[in-house]
C-alpha cells in the first residue's frame, strides 16, 4: 500500500487553526502471495479554525471503498467499520457495518462518515462542545446514514487535549446513549 498525508497546524499541542488531508491505497494479489485480490482506497479531511479566540469550529469528512471481484475473500480486518470516537459518536466502536445471520458486523465494501463540532472556551483551558456525526459502512448506496450528536467537554491538558463525550443516536433511538473518551488533538 501507499498513503499520503499532509498536516498543517498552528498553536502547538491545542492548535487553533488547521487541516489534515490523507489519501491511501492499498492492494492485494494473488501473484503476491495474497489470498485475495482487491484494492482499497481510502481519503480523509480535518479543517480546524478559531473565530474571536472563543468559538473554534471542526469539519470532518471520511470516505473509501474496495474495489474486488469476490468481496467474501477481503479479510474482516482489511473491510470498513463506523462508530466510536473518531467516526460516528452515539454508536459503539465499529458497530457500524452490514452484519451475517447472528447478527455479527462483517464489515463492508463502502465508508462514508462525517462530522461538524462547535467548541467555546468557557474557562482558560476548558471548553465545552456541541457536535453531529453522520456516516455508515454499507455495501449498497441505498443504505440510510446512521445519525449521532452529542455535547463534550474539553480540557487542555499539558500533554494535549482530552475529549469527554456524551452522545446519543438519533436515527435508531433504541440504540443507547454512549461515553466517549479521547486523548490527543483533533487533526
Amino acid at each position: 500500500g501507499v498513503s499520503l498525508d499532509r498536516v498543517r497546524t498552528r498553536g502547538g499541542v491545542d492548535p487553533h487553526w488547521g487541516d489534515r488531508q490523507y489519501y491511501q491505497a492499498e492492494f492485494a494479489s494473488k501473484q503476491f502471495l495474497s489470498d485475495a485480490e482487491f484494492v482499497s482506497l481510502r481519503a480523509g479531511f480535518r479543517w480546524l479554525r478559531t473565530a474571536a479566540d472563543n468559538h473554534k469550529f471542526f469539519v470532518r469528512l471520511d470516505g473509501g471503498s474496495i474495489v474486488t471481484s469476490n468481496f467474501d475473500e477481503v479479510p474482516v480486518s482489511m473491510r470498513f467499520f463506523a462508530g466510536g470516537d473518531q467516526s460516528v459518536r452515539g454508536y459503539d466502536y465499529k458497530s457500524i457495518s452490514p452484519r451475517d445471520e447472528q447478527g455479527i458486523a462483517v464489515g463492508a465494501r463502502n465508508l462514508a462518515t462525517g462530522s461538524l463540532e462547535y467548541n467555546y472556551t468557557v474557562y482558560p483551558k476548558w471548553r465545552i462542545a456541541l457536535f453531529t456525526d453522520a456516516g455508515n459502512a454499507f455495501d449498497s448506496v441505498n443504505e440510510p446514514m446512521k445519525v449521532g450528536a452529542g455535547t463534550g467537554v474539553r480540557w487542555v491538558s499539558p500533554l494535549g487535549p482530552i475529549r469527554l463525550d456524551f452522545a446519543w443516536s438519533v436515527s435508531e433511538p433504541e440504540v443507547d446513549f454512549r461515553i466517549h473518551f479521547f486523548m490527543g488533538p483533533s487533526l
